[in-house]
């Protein structure tokens, strides 16, 4: 996978393809556990403001998760308690690459934070190549880049139209 194959793809498109790539990884290394309630937090980037959603997700990525051991010694915003025994469930025990994956997400969400996207945003098409690259080294196939090439660099600047993620979801169509 290289960065230019996403410079026709929107923001949005790009956020879209990594959560793509977050329920393959999960889908192929944890097909037991049901990752329903993580791919709707996920897939509410590609239809709502990221800084409003990113203040609810950040806070499921096992390294902030976990931070602390118990839910009372954490400051969570957004988190409740019933979320975050339910996520605790979800993520506790997984490997180091699903908090890398998740926190990519994070990262893509906040690269061009309040700032215009420069020239076609190749620092958010790296952050894509580098979770490709988790996906490559565990032989977990990539998903196919057409299924976002919809969403067009040319709109809003670079961010695309929002639109309703969860259609493209291998977790939440099934």
């Amino acid at each position: 996978m290289k960065a230019a194959e996403f410079n026709n793809i929107s923001m949005i498109g790009r956020m879209a393809y990594g959560i793509l790539c977050v329920e393959s990884f999960l889908l192929n290394k944890y097909p037991d556990d049901d990752w329903t309630p993580l791919a709707s937090l996920m897939w509410e980037a590609t239809s709502s403001y990221w800084d409003t959603w990113d203040w609810k997700y950040i806070e499921i990525i096992p390294e902030f998760l976990f931070e602390k051991e118990t839910f009372e010694e954490s400051s969570f915003e957004y988190l409740s308690k019933e979320d975050y025994n339910l996520f605790s469930a979800l993520l506790k025990g997984k490997d180091e690459n699903v908090n890398t994956l998740l926190m990519k997400l994070h990262e893509l969400q906040e690269v061009y934070c309040y700032t215009s996207i420069p020239g076609k945003g190749k620092e958010a098409s790296q952050l894509i190549v580098d979770m490709c690259a988790i996906l490559s080294q565990e032989n977990i196939p990539l998903p196919d880049v057409s299924l976002v090439s919809f969403s067009s660099f040319s709109e809003r600047d670079g961010w695309g139209e929002q639109f309703d993620g969860t259609k493209l979801s291998q977790v939440l169509t099934h």
